[in-house]
């Protein structure tokens, strides 16, 4: 565990990506480069379709390895766009298609045999075209086996991201990748595991394309024992309607085309796709035509809510519908999620944020996966804040705890070992993120404003006009340290540390934060997020039972994590309370807080000079309620000190 924290505050990326036009490797792969029709003297090659029918064009291999990755692409054969696609396997092992309604369908190869599916696609002139493609997986008794995940389609100038596991027992040491065909991507970044484990990655940007493109790439990869393995995958770019002044493009977020509303026949359905999250949309769109849930109803159905869900996966839905029906949590995520015009999940989204541009939150879709192919289908690109604050001396690290033991981050289930995870952990990693994301969107839209809003007016204007409650929190509690605030900027904000800044001890740092009356350093960042923390951490102990801890712990020589200053429950201490009860009485009014806080556990000091990862357990903790605590299993890795504080996001 401590060489886990060595490596994390230490870890850096580095390039590493080669491109060219490889015609060998492993895999059994068949792939060539050619130019095809469609757009007449590209500057690039073009990979040759391994068929054509009916109008469509399908890349991928038609003969691999088993327990290999494979997966097709399909395009129109004359360079022209392609919609309602739907992908069917016909014959062979099951595999899961978790893409079925995207250009690309990516799966792993489970046993040797013959494969068939089925495709078909609208082309831009409406008409209805039909392939099938077969593949044949061949025997492979050897053990060494890359597997390049996931076979996908990106969106130009959108973000990719590429992963490198192996189901071998073997450390990978060193990665060769190259591209193989078509258009060069921008940004190419290479991530190895951190760990010293087999997880390898490549991010990208996605190219801007004049049509539907393919890309292919390889990677070799060798095993500490000097074996080595290739695999190869194909990342299709789809050519899209891009507004320069957009929403999201103004702001470089290029979004994912196979968005569709979870439930196709929702009343909302098109007013989902035009106004919450697309490449074109440039105004926010008025509540006539996208009112916040709370306006229609006070009583919500989960059907209610998922009318509002826009997925990338079908999956996602369903595993939201799946917390909403089975979480603690539910009922409370019910109410507040009247306080939204839409829930958007889906694989691009990193971090997850709310923004009042829109009246929608928008949820990383890693906190929602149970199945390892539901793991493969998303983006792993690291938070582009990750990085902040690396030349300070200290971090002020937060994790929840229950029942003595992790509850998130959780014990790592490493992605090479295709572990799934229980409904237990798939509430630990959505509850927290809900209640937080839903407090930013009570804030600006709390339930007392709700019948009074004007169904002429829209998100953004709204908010212009009438203002949030965290500003009203703030100016009546506000918090005291300007120490604070200014190194926030630098670990969140990504502000250049000073000398004085750099120079910073956990001491003085942890003298300052446990005078005043902030939940967590993040609270530091703005009221918004102060707010939202507030009501993350009471709902969390309360509702779940569930304790946060916060700890100041120096980054220099220190190796075992000691703590320098920690608290359990901070968020019931007594100079906390008023400003808690102030923030959970205007989202949540239905509580009783100052009740509830009279029950809630008190402040338990962490002891100095003991590690973090020692004091999972604490002496003074009260009484166990009965409940199911996220046990570790045996094997797992022990989660690391730092975790993605970084999702608690507001645009």
């Amino acid at each position: 565990m401590r060489q886990v924290f060595k490596a994390l505050v230490t870890t850096s990326a580095t390039l590493a990506f080669t491109v060219g036009l490889a015609a060998c490797g492993g895999g059994g792969n068949s792939n060539s480069p050619t130019n095809s029709p469609g757009n007449s003297n590209p500057d690039f090659t073009r990979l040759s379709p391994a068929l054509t029918e009916d109008g469509l064009a399908i890349y991928g291999d038609l003969s691999v390895d088993v327990n290999t990755s494979a997966g097709f692409v399909v395009l129109a054969d004359n360079g022209a766009s392609l919609t309602d696609i739907a992908w069917q396997q016909t014959a062979g092992p099951t595999v899961t298609l978790l893409s079925s309604q995207s250009q690309a369908i990516g799966f792993d190869v489970p046993e040797a045999g013959d494969y068939s599916f089925t495709v078909t696609a609208t082309t831009s002139t409406g008409d209805t075209r039909s392939a099938s493609v077969s593949l044949t997986a061949n025997g492979n008794s050897t053990d060494d086996i890359v597997n390049l995940r996931l076979d996908h389609m990106a969106t130009e100038r959108g973000r990719i991201s590429i992963r490198v596991d192996s189901p071998a027992n073997k450390i990978i040491t060193a990665t060769q990748w190259t591209q193989l065909a078509g258009p060069e991507p921008d940004e190419i970044t290479y991530q190895e595991d951190s760990t010293n484990g087999p997880f390898r990655s490549a991010f990208m940007e996605a190219p801007e394309v004049s049509r539907d493109e393919v890309m292919a790439f390889r990677v070799t990869a060798t095993f500490d024992d000097g074996a080595t393995a290739s695999d190869d995958v194909l990342i299709g770019v789809k050519e899209a309607s891009i507004a320069n002044n957009g929403i999201f493009t103004g702001i470089d977020m290029y979004v994912t085309t196979d968005l569709r509303p979870f439930n196709q026949t929702s009343p909302y359905a098109d007013a989902l796709q035009a106004c919450v999250y697309n490449n074109t949309v440039e105004n926010s769109c008025d509540f006539d035509t996208l009112p916040l849930i709370g306006m229609e109803t006070m009583s919500p159905s989960i059907d209610t809510i998922l009318d509002r869900t826009l997925v990338s996966h079908h999956w996602m839905g369903e595993r939201f519908r799946e917390f909403l029906t089975q979480s603690a949590a539910a009922e409370d995520i019910i109410k507040l999620l009247r306080g939204v015009t839409a829930i958007v999940i889906s694989y691009d989204v990193r971090p997850s944020f709310y923004w009042v541009r829109t009246g929608a939150i928008y949820l990383d879709a890693r906190n929602f996966w149970r199945t390892p192919e539901e793991r493969d289908t998303l983006n792993t690109i690291p938070d582009y804040r990750s990085g902040f604050g690396n030349e300070l001396q200290f971090g002020i690290y937060w994790r929840y705890v229950k029942d003595g033991e992790y509850y998130y981050p959780q014990s790592s289930l490493p992605a090479s070992s295709r572990q799934s995870k229980s409904f237990v952990q798939l509430e630990a990693s959505l509850a927290w993120l809900m209640y937080h994301e839903l407090a930013h969107a009570n804030d600006f839209f709390p339930p007392a404003s709700w019948a009074s809003i004007s169904s002429s007016s829209d998100p953004l204007s709204h908010f212009q006009r009438f203002g949030a409650q965290s500003s009203i929190m703030s100016a009546n509690y506000p918090l005291q340290s300007t120490l604070l605030e200014g190194l926030a900027e630098v670990s969140f904000g990504g502000e250049e540390a000073t000398t004085a800044q750099k120079n910073t001890t956990p001491s003085q740092v942890a003298d300052a934060f446990s005078a005043d009356i902030a939940p967590t350093y993040y609270a530091y960042y703005t009221e918004r997020e102060d707010y939202a923390m507030m009501f993350e951490q009471f709902m969390m102990l309360y509702r779940m039972n569930v304790s946060a801890d916060v700890a100041v712990i120096g980054r220099v020589n220190n190796n075992d994590a000691l703590v320098t200053w920690g608290q359990r429950h901070r968020i019931n201490q007594d100079t906390l309370q008023a400003r808690t009860a102030f923030t959970v009485e205007r989202i949540l009014p239905e509580l009783n807080v100052t009740s509830i806080q009279a029950d809630l556990p008190a402040v338990i000091q962490m002891p100095s000079g003991q590690s973090w990862f020692d004091l999972v357990q604490l002496e003074g903790e009260g009484g166990k309620r009965e409940t199911t605590a996220v046990s570790s299993k045996a094997t797992a890795v022990r989660p690391p000190l730092r975790i993605p504080q970084f999702e608690r996001h507001l645009h």
